[in-house]
């Protein structure tokens, strides 16, 4: 399933999983009775799309794109079904191609020679009635290349409470529920800023379905790197983890008692410089936005500090910054917090890009490390956590 939604705190609600504060639901197994796109369901898609309503909803998905996008685009149509829409948009003048797990589509497309499954060398993508039915959606918006556009059509819900209830629930075939604002979110999350929403199906006699317009221009990892770098450039930034932490960090370092210690995403913090045992200690800083540290240490350490860096990094690089902390040691000590920051990033953005509530990031770091102890916090907003194989150095 997408790695960015299993992150978030949920309710069970039969075979659905809620996360009302994300505003998405899911399947909780998605493996569970899926349909199977083939012929019959393709025949299911050809009856509507000869409707009066498939007509006026392909004018509209054709007038949402030509608001967005320039008239000769290259454009794929990622589940394609009976090629509709295709043809629509051809005709208003987009230079079209296509995508379905349907064999007979797949087959048509490719003796057409309009098949085509990478979205990279777009300048669109859309997904009308798609993204609801794919299991891993990463496996397709990563490809989506900077500043393309991505048109959705997804059924909407006011409350996620009701999705039993609706005409769009439908086990084994949608596997994600989303209400408007959720659905933008986690599309933020991936990169992909809202330019419109439109209530064109919805005109057009469907029930409950919302259109989008999306950008990728929303700042990725190494963007925010270039930000900070910025920061770190202009001002005295990063010193705050001495003052805040040292007293923490020294508890750990206690229990340990390593005899290398990296401070990952350092700033301009002089922590791990406390610990250094009359020069006993190999001590080593890790910081990509700071020139004389941006360069990662060899080997792997006894003891990794990782202060105030997790809120600072977009969520769908968490994992690749817990991966790389995970390859310079297995023991590590994480402060984070789960409130937004006095500060702000030269793009206006709060510094704390990425709240998530203390359960979900304990879980996350779980996940990674295998075990972690809660320790206490002199703030409510602070989560202190030590990570390590057993869990068992550092008492609560």
């Amino acid at each position: 399933m997408d790695r960015l939604i299993k992150r978030f705190d949920f309710i069970k609600d039969g075979d659905l999983a809620i996360c009302d504060a994300r505003g998405v639901a899911y399947q909780r197994d998605m493996g569970r009775e899926r349909v199977e796109y083939g012929e019959d369901y393709l025949a299911k898609v050809q009856a509507y799309e000869g409707s009066q309503i498939a007509e006026r909803v392909n004018a509209g998905r054709c007038e949402l794109m030509r608001r967005h996008l320039p008239v000769g685009a290259r454009v794929l149509d990622y589940g394609a079904g009976s090629g509709a829409f295709m043809r629509a948009a051809a005709r208003a003048g987009y230079e079209m191609s296509g995508f379905d797990v349907i064999p007979q589509t797949a087959q048509w497309l490719r003796e057409s020679g309009a098949f085509a499954e990478d979205p990279g060398g777009f300048e669109a993508l859309t997904l009308w009635d798609t993204i609801e039915h794919i299991e891993d959606p990463e496996n397709v918006l990563k490809s989506v290349p900077k500043g393309a556009r991505v048109f959705v059509s997804v059924p909407v819900f006011d409350l996620l409470r009701a999705v039993r209830g609706s005409k769009h629930y439908r086990p084994g075939e949608h596997l994600y529920y989303w209400t408007e604002r959720g659905l933008v979110d986690w599309m933020a999350a991936w990169g992909f800023r809202l330019l419109e929403s439109s209530s064109h199906e919805v005109e057009a006699g469907r029930e409950g379905i919302g259109a989008f317009a999306f950008v990728r221009d929303l700042p990725d990892f190494h963007d925010h790197i270039g930000l900070y770098q910025r920061m770190h450039a202009e001002r005295f930034y990063g010193s705050s983890a001495t003052e805040l932490h040292l007293a923490d960090a020294a508890r750990v370092v206690a229990a340990v008692a390593p005899r290398t210690i990296l401070d990952y995403g350092c700033g301009r913090s002089d922590l791990a410089a406390h610990f250094w045992r009359d020069g006993r200690r190999t001590l080593a800083k890790f910081d990509p936005a700071i020139p004389e540290f941006k360069t990662m240490p060899e080997g792997c350490f006894d003891l990794v500090f990782c202060c105030d860096v997790l809120e600072h990094i977009p969520l769908a690089s968490v994992d690749r910054v817990l991966g790389e902390v995970k390859a310079k040691g297995d023991r590590v000590f994480f402060t984070i917090s789960t409130k937004l920051a006095r500060a702000r990033l030269p793009d206006g953005r709060n510094a704390h890009v990425t709240l998530l509530s203390r359960s979900e990031w304990k879980r996350w770091v779980a996940e990674v490390f295998g075990a972690v102890t809660e320790l206490p916090s002199k703030w409510e907003h602070e989560l202190l956590l030590f990570a390590s194989p057993t869990g068992r150095e550092v008492s609560p």
